[in-house]
């Protein structure tokens, strides 16, 4: 199951869900301006990165629903997505409830001190995730298809984001779920702005390498 998350970026979105037709991905969208005519396009009222965690709870709940055992969850302005490496990557990963980031954008470390080790010649062994992963349904089950609500007074600091990572992070460590992160992206993350989190991305860019 391939999941993608939109807000107002109609062109990239449209040319991701053309790259990814085959697999007929689940949209789901924070109150664009747009809408796709897809059975498989989910729009929700706009909440801002506030409510971010909202259209993850949808999507971990649309993942327990199906049968699936692979999942993959990327924002709609990733592109030319390596399917062939990131499967090749799952089977070998997914004998152990695992996550693996689909960009290196040569961050070290993310809410935490732990430093990458190196796993084999193509994969390194982090302890953060972001917004951009794929993982086995073992993960999924060991926080049981469930992200719980951002406090509120998160939101009371500037430059903050959403949360959904830095809990995903938190609740994956704490679950014993391996992730990992690629030593080259398994996709397209340009320069552009962020339009969630301008300012942060202004100062700390998530590029793909």
């Amino acid at each position: 199951m391939i999941t993608i998350f939109s807000y107002q970026r109609k062109e990239m979105l449209t040319n991701l869900v053309i790259e990814l037709e085959k697999h007929n991905p689940i949209i789901i969208d924070d109150g664009s301006y747009f809408k796709l005519e897809s059975s498989n396009f989910h729009q929700f009222e706009h909440g801002g990165k506030e409510n971010f965690y909202k259209l993850w709870q949808f999507a971990f709940s649309k993942a327990q629903q199906s049968n699936d055992d692979f999942f993959m969850f990327l924002p709609s302005d990733f592109s030319n997505i390596d399917l062939y490496r990131i499967y090749d990557y799952y089977n070998q990963l997914r004998h152990e409830p695992f996550v693996c980031n689909i960009i290196n954008d040569n961050r070290k470390s993310c809410w935490g001190s732990y430093h990458p080790i190196k796993h084999n010649s193509e994969l390194n062994r982090v302890f953060f995730t972001d917004c951009g992963f794929f993982c086995n349904r073992l993960a999924l089950e060991k926080i049981d298809f469930y992200i719980k609500e951002v406090p509120k007074s998160r939101f009371n600091r500037t430059n903050i984001s959403s949360g959904v990572g830095q809990y995903l992070t938190y609740i994956f460590n704490k679950k014993n779920v391996k992730i990992f992160t690629p030593i080259s992206s398994l996709a397209f993350h340009g320069e552009h702005e962020s339009l969630m989190h301008p300012e942060e991305r202004i100062k700390t860019p998530l590029i793909s390498i």
